[in-house]
């Protein structure tokens, strides 16, 4: 008994998966601040991001459908692509709002102008842009 004893102990150490350090002083435990860490930090940032990805992609689909695809024919969507970039909007995003536009003339915002009376019988003229791009009856605010 003996013998198979100090048999081992010659062997070496044992080699195996390494142990774990000892830790003593203070440390990070096990999912100490993960998820408020997501819920304070991560969460709004994404959420911000999110909207700005969104903005941008109306944009797009706006610009799409006023002037084409092409952005070298199309300045406004050169442009709105400028923006993509500069604020690292994923490809994927990019290209889902250009094709999913449906190309120009279909319930694009157009430029209205009007004219009327002021008071008094001065002549008033109006002029600006629909809000095509917007959404349909939806899209407002619904009442409670």
């Amino acid at each position: 008994l003996v013998a198979l004893a100090l048999a081992l102990l010659a062997r070496g150490p044992r080699l195996g998966a390494p142990s774990r350090p000892l830790r003593t002083g203070p440390g990070a435990w096990a999912g100490h601040n993960r998820w408020s860490k997501v819920r304070t930090i991560k969460g709004p940032r994404d959420a911000a991001r999110s909207r700005l990805f969104q903005r941008l992609a109306t944009l797009l689909r706006c610009a799409v459908r006023e002037g084409g695809p092409d952005p070298s024919l199309n300045p406004q969507l050169a442009s709105v692509l400028e923006q993509c970039r500069a604020r690292n909007v994923p490809r994927a995003t990019i290209q889902a709002a250009i094709h999913g536009s449906g190309g120009a003339g279909r319930g694009g915002p157009s430029w209205l102008r009007g004219a009327g009376g002021g008071p008094g019988g001065a002549p008033a003229d109006a002029g600006g842009r629909s809000g095509g791009c917007g959404g349909g009856w939806g899209s407002g605010r619904q009442p409670r």
